[in-house]
């Protein structure tokens, strides 16, 4: 009898959001036009049609450090979770933040492998004009 009022209440919460949500949906779908025109079917860029060639071209030459930066990031963080760990008088708790660790790099690795790989080609550097 205890947990059947919260459920019932977060339940009843869960389907009025999502039947307002819907209801709302198909109002607008009832109310605004739906055929395709030409103005509906382009791409917008800042909010404008696009018109000729783009003004620069888009370098990549720092993809592999943002690849880097994005997975070394996590190992840091995890790293300083595990350093307030108290795992220095438990060898179970070592065991296994090592292992935490150890399969996280795992998966890791080829990431790094192939953002290193990309920070060494050199036709990345190479700005087009």
């Amino acid at each position: 009898m205890a947990l059947t009022q919260p459920l019932v209440s977060l339940g009843l919460l869960i389907v009025l959001t999502l039947g307002a949500g819907y209801g709302g949906y198909k109002l607008l779908s009832l109310v605004v036009p739906s055929e395709r025109t030409p103005v509906k079917m382009s791409r917008f860029e800042a909010g404008n049609i696009p018109t000729g060639l783009g003004r620069i071209w888009f370098p990549l030459q720092y993809y592999g450090y943002l690849l880097i930066y994005t997975t070394i990031e996590p190992i840091i963080v995890l790293l300083f979770l595990i350093a307030y760990a108290p795992f220095y008088n438990n060898f179970i708790e070592f065991r296994n933040l090592f292992v935490v660790v150890g399969s996280f790099i795992v998966l890791v690795y080829p990431v790094l492998y192939y953002s290193i790989k990309q920070i060494n080609v050199v036709l990345n550097w190479v700005l087009n004009r």
